[in-house]
């Protein structure tokens, strides 16, 4: 199945027969796909939440959907607290792989997918990532991968997750990646072929941490 996850929380999971035939998406108005997922069936979804939470639920469980539709609202499916709203969907796979968690505060947190596997069908898990700084983004890790950051002062980086020390514990602080001026955030974060980056080597950091570089105009048409 096809994955569609939006920003205001919508999901549509659609077998291959129906997307081939499919027109245009139904999204609610101001809303757009965020995130588009190539998985199968029986395998679970993670959603990170704003509220230091992760929900998992497995696709069989919901209905398939068409590009007609708009989708199943999953804080209402999922029983998410009021006000809650969902960062990323993950597809964690076999949870052999790493998560890279990264935080306003520009630091950064590589914890082992298998953190977040349980025995039981628990649909909650609390304590799900630390809580000294707004988490920004969640990123499942592959072999060979770079990351871009990207700042509200204009400045990015690029790092390679390896650098961060693995940490079996959900709720780490995480180490500082990105070095941020008073009144600065980190506000995006991207694999590098997500961007419009074209000098990659300018960007790339020595050490950590890093103040990066001011991104050039020609590097942030598509940031």
């Amino acid at each position: 199945v096809t994955v569609f996850f939006t920003r205001e929380g919508y999901l549509k999971k659609i077998p291959p027969q129906s997307l081939r035939t499919a027109g245009a998406h139904k999204l609610k108005e101001g809303d757009e796909i965020i995130q588009q997922v190539e998985t199968r069936n029986n395998v679970e979804a993670l959603f990170f939440t704003d509220k230091q939470q992760v929900y998992k639920v497995r696709l069989n469980e919901l209905e398939d959907g068409k590009v007609a539709q708009m989708g199943i609202f999953i804080p209402g499916r999922l029983g998410m607290d009021e006000g809650e709203s969902v960062i990323a969907m993950i597809d964690p796979g076999d949870y052999k792989k790493h998560l890279l968690l990264m935080f306003e505060n520009g630091k950064a947190a590589r914890i082992p997918m298998a953190a977040y596997e349980t025995k039981t069908n628990r649909r909650r898990l609390t304590g799900a990532y630390s809580d000294k700084s707004p988490l920004i983004a969640v990123l499942p890790l592959y072999e060979g991968s770079e990351v871009a950051l990207f700042a509200s002062d204009g400045r990015a980086l690029l790092f390679p997750p390896e650098a961060i020390a693995l940490k079996a514990s959900r709720t780490t602080q995480g180490v500082a990646l990105l070095t941020l001026k008073k009144k600065y955030v980190l506000d995006t974060v991207r694999f590098p072929e997500e961007t419009g980056i074209t000098d990659l080597a300018r960007y790339r950091g020595r050490s950590i941490p890093a103040t990066g570089a001011l991104l050039k105009t020609e590097d942030s048409d598509d940031k």
